[in-house]
């Protein structure tokens, strides 16, 4: 755990970044002796070879894209689950704007904790309205 501390996220992917390249080079050099090797070994007629050439400039093209970090930022997307907005997130939704328009001259910040305010005098109300709502709903 001491060793996961040492280190910034900036690091990891720099790390990460690094390794990525040594696997994009070391599939690309995969990718060439193939292509040379058939060169070599096959007689192709000058279409056949631009077609060849072609189909590795396609592989190394989606190797490229395959980046290992953008792997693991797309599975980190996918475990994201939406849940649905707490009574509280809607009380701000619905309340943030009239609060601005009443209070033209206050930053964000201040807003907010007016809002808050708001939703600490009634939330045992709303709370029990929502309660309500959904006991109607079933």
């Amino acid at each position: 755990m001491i060793i996961c501390n040492m280190y910034k996220l900036t690091d990891a992917k720099r790390a990460v970044n690094s390794i990525n390249y040594i696997i994009t080079e070391a599939n690309n050099y995969v990718v060439d002796l193939t292509k040379n090797s058939i060169l070599e070994n096959i007689e192709l007629d000058d279409k056949q070879k631009e077609e060849l050439e072609q189909i590795f400039f396609n592989i190394k093209d989606q190797i490229s894209e395959n980046s290992l970090l953008a792997t693991i930022q797309d599975k980190k997307k996918r475990k994201k689950i939406n849940r649905q907005p707490s009574v509280y997130n809607l009380f701000i939704k619905e309340n943030i704007a009239s609060v601005r328009e009443q209070n033209p001259n206050l930053n964000n910040k201040e807003v907010l904790s007016k809002v808050a305010k708001l939703w600490n005098e009634r939330k045992k109300e709303i709370k029990e309205q929502n309660q309500e709502n959904q006991e109607n709903k079933t």
